[in-house]
This record gives C-alpha cells, sequence and structure tokens, in this order.
C-alpha cells in the first residue's frame, strides 16, 4: 500500500468482509460485468445470493484472492516467455 502511496496512487481500505455488486467486482479488476458474471457462474470467484433475490454479491476478498491468482499465472507466463526466448527449438 505504501508503494502505491509513493507512486502518487490513490489507496482505499476496506475491509476484507466488504461485499460487492458484480459490477463493483468488474470495475475493481478491470474487466467487464459479463465476464465477472460468467466467472461467478463458473466458481472461479465465489458468490453469494442476496436472501429473497436473484442479486448476487461477493466478498472483497475472494475478488482480491481471484486477483493474485489471476497475477501469479500471468507473471509465471511471463517467466515461461522469458525462459523459451533464444532458445533455439525444433520446429
Amino acid at each position: 500500500m505504501a508503494d502505491e502511496l509513493a507512486r502518487g496512487h490513490a489507496v482505499t481500505v476496506l475491509a476484507s468482509e466488504v461485499q460487492l455488486s458484480p459490477a463493483e467486482a468488474a470495475e475493481l479488476l478491470g474487466l467487464s460485468r459479463p465476464f465477472v458474471a460468467r466467472l461467478l457462474d463458473a466458481g472461479d470467484i465465489p458468490s453469494m445470493n442476496l436472501p429473497g433475490s436473484s442479486h448476487r454479491v461477493v466478498r472483497l476478498a475472494d475478488v482480491l484472492a481471484f486477483q493474485q491468482q489471476r497475477e501469479r499465472r500471468r507473471e509465471g507466463r511471463r517467466q515461461i516467455a522469458d525462459a523459451l526466448e533464444g532458445v533455439d527449438l525444433p520446429y
């Protein structure tokens, strides 16, 4: 968090149990709402329906965990690409 502040980025502090709408989760992740809805449908991000409603909410902690997992996968792919760069592989 201190790094983000040092870079001049805005930082918001929220409790991890805060519940977000799919649209808010999408905004936080930088993804479209329909794509986040598909992630919720697939169970990639846990969600729960509001009592007596078809509206869903997601916990901030689950959204942040998904974001970290996504960043780890992205970093792994980058490391694989870097390792393969310059390697002469047969066709």
